[in-house]
């Protein structure tokens, strides 16, 4: 049993402030007596406490397993019902699985796993964007009560805000997503000859994605309503051939391996409008005064062949060599791709020379090289496809139309290929207490998968070409202690880590790939983030901020013209961590045990989109952060936010290093406190085992970053440019801060 509550908020105008400051601007909008009643809170809306809840979490499993020498099996069933932090949102998971391992005979072995789950979310919109429910609730005026006497819901008629009531929204027009799935398998292993083995395991992923979304004249202009079903079914076959031989000091492992996936993948939707009742909700389209219908479809396969040889000398020298080729159906004249690799270690350890000393143990060094592919494409991106267009001719008949659409044929794309090396050191000291694991590694991606857009006035579309070039250097490293071992007390610790430098090293040509614009219509049409030479992917892009001059922001003038324009933007940000890291703390005492896990990243930059809004006040379509109360006048001139104005002739709003921050943190991720029961206790009441234990996950987390969650990642929305958008916090979900209880208990 868990219960969870929003991490952080965002810092907004209350009503009586939002009300002031639009007096100010337009006068007399807001009576005195309104403005006592907002200050005195009998009237306005804190719209984030309209749709921020506690949400309760529960999660059951029960399991059974039995066997012997030769069968063994697992059953097991698990229920997890999941209330959001946001209201009206959750999510029912049920999920069964089964297991069965058997040694039939002295020549077969055979496993069996089928694993199913049926999932019910009801959720709103999240997608990072001004459509996401957190950022609508947030911009909506707090001058505004939920709804109006006639049952319908307020909209905001103080501002240019187009999205509906953030409470209707989620009150009234919540979707349903309903997820199957199955996982099954089933591995059959031969034991042909001495050494000779036969391996074939053959799997299915059954996913059935339903979708359904209602709106009504309550909370929208119109009514309407949706349907969706996505499917896939991915077969899978792996079959491997390994011989295992040894004489004397000679050890020698030999693999050949066959695999084919098949993907296949169906979608159908209907939509309508204007429904003749709200009675059915999404449930008859035929209610609707105009409807829609779509579908697709597609198909892939990937076939693969690898060959691994591995050689062992006396535990002390290991060489290994594989050649793997792997066909894929998505690309057209150059559809395989040839990977090779090597690597090789010396077990120190293992040698005479460190038998007579104390201080290491385990000692191995290991080297490899290798090619790695990428396939990462959609089916057909490689085909010109055509696009259907409705038209008239001659009369106000609709005809069905086909022209050349906007994906460009590229026949000759290929696979893209990352060499990369590897150097490894592994040791142990003090008698194993101290474990350490120490890698650099050199990625260098060749013929990059890059997509590019033809600019509409040159005909629209996009294609793709293998281009991009990248390099990734950095060090992981992992130690792991055990500071204290005794017979009542442990203390053990991880620190893990990886340091990286991301780096562009060639585009073919290309200046750069743009990312995507701050808005539809709004700021440059070459994006806030791009991929160029010399930078990291998604590098951060616009004018470097210097501060305020007379209240307003100023610049750099890179060119030195005197005129600050598109010429004076420079990279200003990078989305990328120089290091990521990780610590566990594990302690037992007696019977009690406590974990901590902390999480960091240092040396990212985060471009905080939800400013954009939040600080200008002449974007007056929205509610703006508290911090705009210190605007800068004449006689506050402290601060570095800008006058306030309902005009922008200064063009503050343009992409600057005024967003950009220093989102580093330190995260409490995960803490648990348990207990076991003792056995003196268990055999009365008749336990195998009782744990008994207290679990909190972001606990706290310390950054400078202003935002929610200096975590931003890759933003949960649909764009050929997602992968570019790392580091642009356009708005997210509120991470949770979840306290649970639980009970673990075997019979």
């Amino acid at each position: 049993m868990g219960i969870g509550t929003v991490a952080k908020r965002y810092e907004t105008l209350n009503a009586y402030e939002f009300a002031n400051l639009y007096n100010t601007y337009r006068p007399n909008t807001f009576s005195q007596d309104q403005l006592t009643a907002f200050q005195n809170g009998t009237a306005g809306t804190d719209w984030q406490d309209a749709i921020y809840q506690n949400g309760v979490t529960q999660n059951y499993k029960l399991s059974f397993s039995n066997g012997n020498d030769k069968t063994q099996y697992l059953i097991s069933a698990n229920y997890m019902g999941q209330e959001g932090v946001v209201i009206e949102n959750d999510n029912k998971r049920y999920q069964g699985r089964a297991n069965i391992t058997s040694q039939i005979t002295d020549w077969l072995h055979v496993t069996a796993d089928v694993n199913a789950s049926h999932n019910v979310r009801h959720s709103g919109n999240f997608a990072a964007g001004k459509e996401n429910i957190v950022n609508v609730a947030v911009n909506y005026a707090p001058v505004l009560g939920i709804m109006k006497e006639d049952g319908t819901y307020m909209r905001d008629q103080y501002s240019a805000i187009t999205q509906n009531n953030p409470v209707g929204t989620l009150k009234e027009q919540m979707g349903e997503t309903v997820t199957d799935i199955v996982n099954a398998r089933i591995d059959l292993k031969f034991n042909i000859l001495p050494g000779l083995t036969f391996t074939t395991s053959n799997g299915v992923d059954y996913n059935d994605v339903k979708g359904y979304s209602f709106a009504t004249k309550k909370v929208s202009p119109n009514s309407s309503m949706g349907n969706n079903d996505a499917y896939r079914m991915t077969l899978q076959t792996t079959n491997n051939l390994t011989y295992m031989g040894k004489w004397n000091d000679h050890a020698l492992t030999a693999t050949a391996v066959y695999e084919a996936t098949q993907s296949e993948s169906r979608n159908m939707g209907i939509t309508g409008t204007g429904l003749l009742t709200e009675s059915v909700g999404w449930w008859n389209a035929n209610m609707a005064e105009s409807r829609g219908v779509s579908n697709s479809y597609s198909k892939w396969a990937l076939v693969s062949g690898v060959a691994r040889v591995m050689y062992n000398y006396a535990d002390r020298y290991m060489l290994t060599g594989t050649f793997r080729a792997d066909g894929s159906s998505k690309f057209n004249n150059n559809k395989w791709g040839y990977f090779p690799s090597i690597a090789a270690a010396w077990s120190l350890g293992n040698e005479a020379f460190m038998q007579n000393q104390n201080l290491f143990q385990d000692m191995k060094i290991r080297a490899s090289y290798g090619l790695i592919g990428s396939e990462a494409i959609s089916p057909y991106e490689t085909l010109g496809l055509m696009s259907q267009a409705m038209y008239a001719f001659g009369g106000t008949s609709q005809y069905t139309g086909y022209w050349i659409g906007q994906t460009i044929p590229t026949p000759d794309l290929s696979w893209e290929t990352t060499h990369q090396f590897d150097l490894g050191l592994d040791f142990a000291m003090f008698n194993h207490r101290l474990r350490v694991s120490l890698d650099y590694f050199d990625k260098r991606t060749k013929d990059g998968l890059l997509k590019r857009t033809i600019p509409n006035y040159d005909g629209g579309g996009s294609y793709w070409i293998n281009a991009a070039e990248v390099s990734n250097k950095g060090l992981d490293f992992s130690i792991d202690a055990t500071i204290i071992d005794t017979h009542d007390f442990n203390w053990n610790t991880t620190f893990t880590g990886t340091y990286l430098k991301n780096e562009v090293t060639d585009l073919s040509g290309l200046d750069f790939v743009a990312g995507a614009e701050i808005a539809s219509g709004l700021g440059p049409k070459d994006g806030m983030t791009r991929v160029t030479v010399g930078q990291p992917i998604g590098a951060i892009y616009g004018y470097t901020w210097t501060g305020l001059k007379d209240g307003k922001d100023s610049y750099v003038d890179k060119n030195n013209d005197g005129v600050i324009d598109g010429n004076d933007r420079d990279y200003i940000g990078n989305p990328l961590p120089d290091v990521t890291a990780g610590l566990t703390l594990g302690v037992n005492f007696h019977n009690f045990d406590l974990s901590l896990f902390f999480q960091g990243m240092f040396g990212n930059d985060v471009y905080d989109l939800t400013r954009y809004v939040g600080d200008f006040y002449n974007q007056s379509q929205y509610n703006k952060n508290s911090r705009v109360v210190n605007a800068w006048t004449p006689t506050n001139t402290n601060t570095d936010i800008p006058r306030v104005t309902m005009d922008d002739p200064n063009n503050n709003i343009r992409p600057s290093s005024y967003y950009v921050q220093d989102a580093s943190f330190v995260r409490l991720k995960n803490m648990k406190i348990g207990y076991s029961v003792p056995q003196s206790i268990l055999s009365k009441i008749k336990f195998n085992s009782l744990y008994i234990y207290a679990q909190a996950t972001n606990l706290f987390t310390i950054t400078g970053y202003d935002g929610i969650d200096p975590e931003v990642g890759l933003q949960s929305y649909s764009s050929d440019y997602r992968n570019l958008d790392m580091g642009v916090d356009r708005g997210i979900y509120p991470l949770s801060r979840t306290f649970t209880f639980g009970v673990n208990v075997s019979f």
